[in-house]
């Protein structure tokens, strides 16, 4: 590469008329994997984030547009500037727009690389050199290209007075706005720029002073170790009980915390592909067996041997029949997984529950049964398919806000949970423990056996197999258990959730075996990605190429 020559930063007339644009979502960001210059494509909410966003600035003039060549911002470019009558602003493809080639990393989970090597050590090698890091490019050769670009391209364009956006990709935004702002290579971290939001140049030092490295650092340790952050909610619980601060809250006020917990979870899953999972037939049947054959068959056993409603064997049955909770999918997110198959089988065994739960509490309660139907109806089943009607409507009408929302305020649910744990702990019998402590300690291991054994073996799904049969709703058994007035119930069901969360350290060894790696033959299909050099499929007769200005299409608004 050649070298450049300094030149003075943009002042902010000039910033004015320049506009960068991240691509909108692709398949990679919807499993949280790094997709570097893997050519992942646009999800559907990614195509319809650039949408918005071409609504927000029709009519807006632009007099070019950089674009990297990579689908995912070719494809973004394309529905943000096309036009009806095909005279969009001019593109020019540049290749030094890519995303960082970041070698090792590239398709592995982000999360696991951050509880691998610590969120500093991860945002060291994304926004630096690392040790932990092999292949791929160098920090300095990135900064190179993209400095290049900067200065070769972009301020000239500036310069001569032009309108001008870059569409391209999160860390080349990012270095962008670390050459305006003229900042040392040591400052950088995430930005946390969302999916197609479009960032003007002259609001670029405001957007950067509201970000507090320290602060995002926390809030993705929060989200990435929420098996700590669990147990040490139950440690504060049982500290604050055994204190003798005994706090009775409110079902309904539980019950408002599981709700908007499951509310900002799903604004970060893919809803969209929501049909294409709940029909998979490997999900189905596991849901038929788990959630529907198990309880059902041991509750017509216990029923046929008239066991008593606190009997270990009704207790079993119940958890057996309880569905999945809104924390198997952040624990998938944490440990790998695809996210989206464990938000099917949690909206499957929620839908399920309206008659296996049911059936289970009308065979094994003696007591409040009509009670405890209709309260688990709404409180398991409502709440989830609530949510995920509510979330889908906010994805589609406000795309952007909506996945920004979820990922930045992903470890509010978690906290929103611990808050959860802490309350229903200081309601613990402490006293009751020989009494309860086992079953609790049963359920939470045998619920794992079974999970081990229903999985599918060796799928890319089987990682999400086993956290969502693993995961059950106990937060809906405390309150249906309360609000019927079961004392036992709610007693097992809150000694439940210690061993739970506890053995949640033992999940996150085990699904090193379950995890798909990142160079499986099977992710380029599962995610679309096409041919490590393709290039995107091109909107004129030649095949783009840096510095290539090319024709626009009609556009897709």
């Amino acid at each position: 590469m050649s070298a450049t020559t300094p030149q003075t930063p943009p002042d902010q007339e000039m910033l004015s008329r320049l506009c960068m644009v991240r691509h909108g979502e692709s398949t990679c960001n919807s499993v949280h994997r790094i997709a570097g210059q893997r050519d992942a494509p646009l999800t559907f909410l990614g195509r319809i984030q650039a949408e918005q966003v071409a609504r927000r600035h029709r009519g807006r003039h632009f007099d070019r547009v950089f674009v990297s060549p990579l689908t995912r911002a070719y494809e973004t470019a394309g529905i943000i500037f096309g036009e009806e009558d095909g005279a969009g602003p001019a593109h020019t493809v540049d290749a030094r727009l890519m995303e960082r080639d970041f070698g090792s990393y590239t398709l592995e989970s982000k999360s696991i690389l951050q509880r691998r090597h610590g969120i500093a050590e991860y945002e060291r090698a994304m926004n630096a050199d690392s040790p932990t890091q092999q292949g791929g490019e160098s920090f300095a050769q990135f900064t190179g290209r993209v400095r290049a670009f900067y200065e070769q391209e972009l301020l000239p364009a500036l310069r001569r007075g032009e309108t001008v956006c870059v569409v391209s990709h999160k860390y080349v935004v990012e270095l962008i706005c670390r050459f305006i702002l003229d900042r040392p290579a040591e400052e950088s971290y995430d930005l946390r720029l969302p999916n197609s939001q479009m960032l003007q140049g002259d609001r670029i030092p405001s957007y950067v002073k509201n970000e507090n490295e320290t602060m995002n650092m926390v809030y993705d340790w929060i989200v990435v170790n929420h098996p700590k952050v669990f147990c040490a909610g139950l440690a504060a619980g049982l500290l604050g009980n055994w204190a003798g601060l005994h706090v009775t809250t409110s079902p309904l006020v539980l019950l408002a915390l599981l709700v908007v917990a499951s509310v900002i979870t799903m604004c970060r899953v893919e809803l969209e592909r929501a049909r294409e999972f709940v029909t998979d037939r490997g999900i189905v049947r596991s849901v038929a067996v788990r959630y529907l054959a198990l309880p059902v068959a041991l509750a017509l056993a216990l029923r046929w041997w008239d066991a008593g409603p606190t009997s270990t064997g009704v207790t079993a049955a119940i958890f057996l029949a309880t569905p999945g909770s809104v924390v198997a999918m952040t624990v998938s997110r944490c440990l790998g997984g695809m996210i989206m198959p464990t938000f099917a089988q949690v909206l499957l065994s929620s839908l399920a529950a309206a008659g296996s739960f049911s059936a289970v509490l009308a065979l094994t309660l003696r007591e409040g049964v009509g009670e405890a139907v209709a309260i688990s109806a709404a409180a398991s089943t409502g709440v989830v398919a609530a949510a995920f009607v509510l979330v889908g409507r906010l994805r589609r009408r406000a795309p952007i806000r909506t996945a920004k929302f979820g990922e930045r305020y992903g470890y509010v649910a978690v906290l929103i949970l611990t808050a959860f744990i802490v309350l229903v702990t200081l309601k613990l019998d402490l006293g009751g423990c020989t009494a309860y402590a086992p079953t609790a300690v049963g359920v939470a291991v045998g619920l794992r056996l079974v999970a081990a054994v229903c999985k599918r073996r060796g799928h890319v799904q089987s990682l999400d197999d086993y956290t969502a049969m693993t995961y059950p709703n106990v937060f809906v058994v405390v309150i249906i258990a309360a609000l019927t007035g079961n004392t036992h119930l709610e007693q097992v069901a809150i000694w439940t959730l210690l061993p739970m969360f506890v053995l949640s350290f033992f999940d996150s060894y085990y699904a090193r075996f379950l995890v798909v790696a990142p160079d499986d033959a099977r992710w380029p299909v599962v995610l679309g990605l096409k041919g490590r050099t393709d290039p995107p499929a091109p909107r004129a007769e030649q095949p783009p190429t840096p510095g290539t200005t090319l024709p626009q299409s009609p556009q897709h608004v």
